[in-house]
């Protein structure tokens, strides 16, 4: 999930921070662990930090950590060259980074460790190592490259896609159902109904490729997904029901269609007094579309901005990004599968 630079930078910083004279940290690898212990110990060339793989038989058992640090740091003799045991007298600190396919099973905690006589350092002495599982730590930029942000644009883009065309087809079968929603959407410099909506999303679609489509919230944007972003953002709580109804009613939606609500996180947590089980499923796919279309463009725009912004917990952020391409995939694929 993070990329092998993202992780070893985040290392590198707990490393400068360090205050104890050893720290452990856990890194649990989503593919090949080899390649990563590889890619990471390229990376601390000229600092103080051994890069090894987790045994499959230790770590299991709090009490016996003492005894799988102890083996580790032995069987990792090789590493301690004299150049590598210069920087451990020079810095006064060492760090061992444990590279497994598995999480660390254990809680995280301080483990006494007996260094063997050959450390560079502190021979024979008994020292507190801290274990830490690392990725919950790890923090990255929104502008980070380990965001997916063309499968976002490319996502979003098929949601333009697929409003613009459910759109047409209800106009062309029922010319006022988006009336309600217009009031809404058609103010100032925006389209003034729902046929020039269509006309300037068409329009629009034409000179964008969807990794690259980035279409904003402003109110004189060429496309539907901006629009839509816009008036939800704007919209006092307490009439956000009745916008995804006028939303639902301009899609043509109804009982009949048999839609997935599409629960989502997001959702649940922007969702007003309104009881799920009591709300019908149209209604509640039309706000998950209208809440899923505003966080895709805010997090778009924030990615675009990423120097205004602090850094954000790594695996969240990426978690976060991932569920806002799947929500846009799965909004698009339900409206092109309506009749």
């Amino acid at each position: 999930m993070l990329s092998p630079d993202t992780i070893a930078a985040s290392l590198i910083q707990f490393h400068q921070q360090q205050t104890e004279k050893i720290e452990v940290f856990w890194v649990e690898a989503t593919s090949s662990r080899q390649e990563l212990s590889a890619e990471l110990a390229t990376r601390f060339t000229g600092l103080p930090i051994l890069v090894a793989l987790v045994n499959k038989n230790r770590f299991h058992d709090a009490n016996g950590v003492s005894d799988d640090l102890n083996l580790t740091i032995q069987e990792n003799e090789a590493w301690f060259v004299p150049e590598n045991r210069e920087l451990v007298r020079d810095r006064q600190k060492f760090s061992l980074v444990l590279v497994s396919k598995r999480p660390l099973g254990i809680p995280q905690l301080s483990s006494p460790v007996t260094l063997p006589d050959w450390f560079p350092q502190w021979p024979c002495e008994i020292l507190t190592a801290e274990v830490k599982s690392v990725f919950t730590a790890i923090t990255l930029t929104l502008g980070s490259p380990d965001i997916p942000q063309s499968a976002i644009n490319s996502a979003l883009f098929e949601l333009e896609q697929a409003l613009c065309h459910r759109l047409d087809v209800v106009f062309h079968s029922n010319p006022t159902a988006a009336n309600a929603l217009m009031t809404v959407v058609g103010t100032g410099q925006a389209p003034a109904n729902v046929a020039d909506l269509i006309a300037s999303s068409r329009q629009g679609l034409q000179a964008r490729s969807g990794s690259e489509f980035r279409p904003g919230g402003a109110i004189d944007s060429n496309f539907i997904v901006s629009h839509f972003a816009r008036v939800w953002r704007d919209c006092p709580p307490l009439q956000r029901q009745k916008l995804a109804t006028d939303v639902s009613e301009a899609l043509g939606l109804s009982p009949a269609c048999s839609v997935n609500p599409q629960y989502s996180l997001t959702a649940l947590l922007s969702r007003g007094k309104e009881k799920f089980p009591a709300t019908p499923a149209e209604i509640i796919f039309s706000r998950n579309l209208m809440v899923t279309v505003s966080d895709v463009v805010q997090f778009v725009n924030g990615i675009h901005h990423a120097d205004e912004f602090p850094q954000f917990p790594a695996v969240l952020t990426i978690t976060f990004a991932k569920d806002l391409a799947r929500s846009c995939r799965a909004a698009a694929s339900t409206l092109g599968q309506l009749n």
